[in-house]
C-alpha cells in the first residue's frame, strides 16, 4: 500500500488490529497517565544524592555531570556504570518516586474516577485466541490493571498473587476455560488473555533468598527491577528476567504486525529483534507524543512503518512514513 495520503494511512491503521499483533509499550504511556518520567527520576536522584559517600559519591558526581549536560539518565549510566551499592540506591530511589504515584493512579482507576487509555483501547480491539503479547520495560503495574478492566486474563508467567512462583507453563494454562473440537482434534479454549512480559522487572517482583516471587502486597524485601545502564545486561540473565526477555523476543520474532506505544527504542534487550523485524518490513504502527530519533528513522526508512505523533502546536496528528510527512487536523 502506498502511504502517501491520509486515506491510505487510515486504511493501514484500520487493517492493523488483527491476529498476530504484538504490543510494545514504553514509559510514554505511563507518563501520559501521570507517572513520573526519566527526567523526573534523574532530578529525584540528584536531589537525594547528598546521602552518598565514598566511592559511590565520586561515581555519582561523574553521572551528575552527564545529567547536567542533558545526556539523560540512560546515557549517563551507560557511560558510568554504577557499583552494586550505587545501583541498589538508584533502585530504592526509583521505587520511592514511582510507587506513591502508581498507588494514586491505580486507586483512582479502581474507584471509577479515571479510565486508563490502554483499557479503552483494549476494549475495542480483537482479542486473539492465542493471547495478546504486551512487552514493556516499565516497572509499574498500570498495564496489568488496564488489562483486567478490559476483561483480559493477565498472564504474568507467575502463579498466585501473594507468593506467586514463576512458572510460565502453569501461568499460561490458568486462562484455560475448556476444550473445543477442531476437526479431528481438540484444542484448548482460553479466556481473552494478555501476556504481559517485563524484561526489566516489576514492582511486584521480590527477591527471596535465591528465588523470585510475585507478591501484590508491600514486602520488606528487595524488589526485582533492573535499573538503566550497563548493569542491566548482567542482571538480565537472572531469573525471572531471562525468561521474560526470551519470551518477549520470541513473540517479536513470530509477530505478524507491531504496535509500539510511547516507546523510544532505547532498550537493547528488545532492540535487536525489533530492529530486524521493522527493517525487514513487518507492518508497524508507532504511536507516541514526541517521536525519538530512532522512531523517526524507522518510520522514514522502513518499508511498512507509520509513526503518529502530536503536532508542534494545536490539535491533530502528524504522520511520518517512508518518504512522506502528512499533518491532519480536525
Amino acid at each position: 500500500m502506498n502511504l502517501d495520503n491520509i486515506d491510505n494511512v487510515i486504511r493501514f491503521i484500520q487493517e492493523h488490529f488483527t491476529d498476530g499483533l504484538v504490543l510494545v509499550i514504553g514509559s510514554g504511556l505511563s507518563v501520559a497517565e501521570g507517572m513520573p518520567g526519566m527526567s523526573d527520576l534523574a532530578n529525584h536522584l540528584k536531589a537525594s544524592s547528598s546521602v552518598l559517600s565514598g566511592e559511590d559519591a565520586l561515581l555519582w558526581a561523574k553521572i551528575a555531570v552527564e545529567l547536567d549536560a542533558n545526556q539523560g539518565l540512560e546515557a549517563a549510566l551507560l557511560k558510568h556504570a554504577p557499583s552494586d551499592s550505587l545501583e541498589s540506591w538508584i533502585a530504592k530511589k526509583t521505587c520511592e518516586l514511582l510507587l506513591p504515584k502508581e498507588r494514586e493512579v491505580i486507586g483512582q482507576v479502581v474507584k471509577g474516577m479515571h479510565t486508563l487509555r490502554l483499557t479503552t483501547f483494549l476494549s475495542k480491539i480483537l482479542k486473539p485466541a492465542n493471547g495478546l503479547p504486551i512487552l514493556t520495560p516499565n516497572y509499574d503495574r498500570l498495564i496489568e490493571v488496564a488489562c483486567e478492566l478490559a476483561r483480559f486474563h493477565v498472564d504474568t508467567t507467575a502463579i498466585g498473587q501473594y507468593a506467586g512462583a514463576f512458572d510460565h507453563a502453569r501461568s499460561c494454562m490458568a486462562s484455560c476455560r475448556g476444550i473445543i473440537p477442531r476437526g479431528k482434534t481438540q484444542v484448548l479454549d482460553h479466556f481473552p488473555r494478555a501476556i504481559v512480559l517485563k524484561p526489566h522487572g516489576s514492582f511486584d517482583w521480590y527477591r527471596t533468598g535465591t528465588s523470585a516471587v510475585r507478591c501484590s502486597m508491600e514486602l520488606e524485601a528487595d524488589r526485582l527491577i533492573i535499573t538503566p545502564g550497563l548493569n542491566k545486561y548482567k542482571a538480565g540473565y537472572n531469573i525471572p528476567f531471562d525468561k521474560h526477555r526470551e519470551l518477549a523476543n520470541n513473540h517479536i520474532s513470530k509477530s505478524v504486525r507491531l504496535l509500539v506505544v510511547g516507546y523510544g527504542f532505547n532498550d537493547d534487550h528488545l532492540q535487536t529483534h525489533l530492529d530486524t523485524r521493522i527493517r525487514d518490513g513487518i507492518p508497524t504502527l508507532i504511536v507516541t507524543r514526541t517521536a525519538s530519533e530512532k522512531a523517526r528513522m524507522f518510520a522514514e526508512h522502513s518499508p511498512k512503518c507509520v509513526c503518529l505523533t502530536k503536532p508542534p502546536a494545536g490539535s491533530g496528528v502528524v504522520v511520518v512514513t517512508k518518504g512522506t510527512r502528512l499533518e491532519h487536523r480536525p
